[in-house]
Formats: structure tokens, sequence, C-alpha cells
């Protein structure tokens, strides 16, 4: 997609968040765990996260528009702490696409924002998490020289 524009999100803009954080978070979850919790619950989670996180300093939600205006992805980018180097990153919470316009690379574009939002910032290092069985997102990644470098796992009682 050649004409992609990023803008920082507005109040007008919270609703398109909210769902997009809603779509992304509810994919990451595998069938049990949609079952056991249900919609509503991971709306009032995500309420709670974003109520946490967004007033963080160094936030910033990124629009990304195509040349009709239409907003067709989204970028959440902020600082993480490193928990086992101690060392603050930046981090990459959500990178979303609007399902319409996936495989325009507008997901490769936001990344690449990102990173320039993370040197600009003098970060040396960029994370993100990924889910175990977004296939089609780890390769994006890893065409974007990620790598892994922690697992997390988890077993449910």
């Amino acid at each position: 997609m050649a004409d992609l524009r990023f803008r920082p999100a507005t109040r007008a803009d919270d609703p398109f968040f909210r769902e997009m954080e809603f779509q992304t978070t509810w994919d990451s979850l595998d069938l049990e765990e949609r079952e056991a919790l249900g919609a509503e619950t991971v709306r009032e989670a995500l309420d709670l996260t974003h109520e946490l996180l967004l007033n963080r300093p160094g936030n910033r939600i990124v629009i990304a528009e195509n040349e009709a205006d239409e907003r067709v992805g989204l970028l959440w980018f902020g600082v993480n702490r490193n928990l086992i180097t101690g060392e603050e990153e930046a981090w990459v919470y959500n990178v979303s696409v609007v399902p319409a316009f996936r495989s325009l690379g507008i997901g490769t574009r936001l990344m690449e924002h990102a990173e320039s939002l993370a040197r600009g910032g003098g970060f040396h290092t960029l994370g993100l998490m990924v889910s175990s069985h977004n296939a089609g997102a780890q390769r994006l990644y890893e065409r974007l020289a990620f790598r892994s470098t922690n697992l997390v796992m988890r077993k449910r009682l």
C-alpha cells in the first residue's frame, strides 16, 4: 500500500482502538480460553489493562490511514522494563491491521514505524509478544529480524 499515513490517535479513535485491541486479544486466545472467559470478561480485563498501561510515560497510539482516510491499522508503542536485564526497552503492545486490509504490507510499515520511534527515543531494543498460534505475525517479525528470546508457557488448572 503506497499511500499510507501515520498519525497520533485522538479521542475519536478510542472505539477503533478498543475494538482492534479486543480482536487482537480474542484472536490470541485458544478456544478453551474463549469459552471459559467469554467476550465480556475479556473486554473488562482489557479496560483494566488499558487503565494501567496507557497512562505510563512513553505510550503512543498511532493510527494508519489509507488514501481514502480509512483507518486500516494501529500501533500501540510504549516502554517496557525487561524483567531479566532490567533494561528499559521500546515495546510494541499491539500492532493490528483491519482484516480487509491485511497482506498489503501495512503490518510491515507499522513495525518499521515502531522501529523508527524506538531509535528516535534512544532505545537499543524493541520487544513484543506474539501468540504462539499466530504464524503469520511470527513470519512478519522474523522477516524483520526479530528473534525469540523467551517462551511463556501456561497450564490451565
